[in-house]
């Protein structure tokens, strides 16, 4: 676990609103990532986790709020912008499932991942994903479709990191995994951006997980931010247990029928 980072911010959402149709999903969430941090993002089933991360990457359009990331020393509003303008920008994500091309190799994998670029460091990044994930190596010639769950999730990993990415979010990383494989994914992830100072915004469900791994954590409930606070703290405190199984409502929760299940 690291401690919160004082730097200026990269991510900044504010006063985001999200429907599906005519129901609310997610309203008036505002957080925010800051340099060389991991941000956690965890909630209960339903809490509007994932639709959060789908703003930020463009798979859903937001009714209201900005989403603003700030690249070259300047501020961009990105919520209107497509997913692919997104990727050039430097967000790159890591999806929960169906995260790899399964009739593809895993080298073949990992140069999709460096699509966007077109410099001569794409051989020595390949070299750098092939060094820190050494099951790779093994796999280079192998279908991805044929890896297990935790080599899978090791390759989307490296596949984004082909893309230097600026931010990297990724969306429920245990889903799947247990044990060891678990452990080992999230030490990846820690180190990665450690070594990178690269600025991480996880969603998660593995809700010790997510704080173990974390600077700062922001807990939803009911399709709102209920609080953020320091992941150390929280990992001492009640208060995930009161936002997961009692409690008040969050203040901004929406009063219309809830939106179709979302992480």
């Amino acid at each position: 676990m690291t401690a919160p980072a004082t730097g200026e911010a990269v991510l900044r959402v504010s006063g985001l609103d999200v429907y599906y149709g005519r129901l609310p999903a997610v309203q008036d969430v505002s957080l925010e990532v800051r340099e060389g941090e991991i941000v956690a993002l965890v909630g209960p089933n339903g809490a509007g986790k994932t639709t959060v991360m789908k703003a930020i990457i463009g798979l859903v359009k937001p009714r209201r709020g900005r989403i603003e990331f700030r690249r070259d020393g300047r501020w961009i509003e990105i919520q209107d912008l497509p997913v692919h303008t997104r990727v050039r920008l430097g967000i790159h994500t890591v999806a929960a499932v169906e995260n790899v091309l399964p009739r593809f190799t895993v080298e073949r994998n990992l140069r999709v991942g460096a699509y966007t670029r077109d410099d001569d460091e794409i051989e020595a990044d390949l070299e750098r994903q092939l060094e820190r994930f050494p099951i790779l190596r093994q796999r280079r010639t192998q279908l991805a479709g044929t890896l297990s769950g935790g080599e899978q999730k090791m390759l989307a990993i490296g596949r984004a990191l082909m893309g230097r990415p600026g931010l990297l979010l990724l969306d429920e990383p245990s889903l799947g995994l247990a044990g060891r494989v678990m452990d080992e994914v999230f030490d990846i992830v820690t180190a990665i951006s450690r070594e990178q100072r690269l600025e991480v915004l996880l969603v998660e469900q593995n809700v010790r997980k997510g704080l173990e791994s974390s600077a700062r954590t922001y807990v939803m409930r009911i399709g709102a931010v209920d609080f953020e606070a320091p992941s150390a703290e929280l990992l001492e405190d009640d208060r995930i247990e009161q936002a997961y199984f009692g409690g008040a409502a969050a203040p901004a929760a929406p009063t219309a029928p809830a939106a179709p299940a979302e992480g």
